[in-house]
């Protein structure tokens, strides 16, 4: 019974993270995103940095063994979505795939060492709370 639970804990990790996906994807190739009016320059580098590590960590996390595919993984997301782009009536800029760049190498550092702790809590607590 706990084994199972823990399996559908680790489903439910992985729900989650496409679901972060798909909201990256959204915002990255919908025609007219949110704007989020922040007098910061260059501010959307810092959106997709953070964007790119989130995913890349959570990934990584469940992947603790293949941290190096799981962030080449979402370097070619960042790059292929800049590319869609041109199709959506967005502009593809090379800054912000430089941005999703180093949001996936930064996050194999060390965001992934604690987000797999806390997968681990996750996965043991939903095992043993039915």
């Amino acid at each position: 019974m706990a084994e199972d639970r823990a399996a559908q804990a680790a489903q439910l990790w992985l729900a989650a993270g496409a679901s972060l996906v798909a909201l990256v994807a959204w915002g990255s190739l919908t025609p007219s995103p949110p704007d989020v009016d922040i007098s910061i320059p260059h501010f959307d580098k810092f959106e997709h940095f953070g964007a790119y590590l989130a995913m890349t960590a959570w990934f990584a996390a469940a992947f603790p063994r293949r941290l190096y595919w799981v962030a080449a993984t979402f370097i070619l997301v960042g790059g292929l979505i800049e590319i869609l782009q041109m199709f959506t009536g967005r502009d593809a800029e090379w800054l912000d795939w430089a941005a999703d760049c180093a949001g996936a190498a930064v996050a194999i550092w060390y965001p992934t060492r604690w987000l797999s702790r806390l997968r681990l809590a996750f996965i043991q607590f939903y095992a043993h709370a039915g």
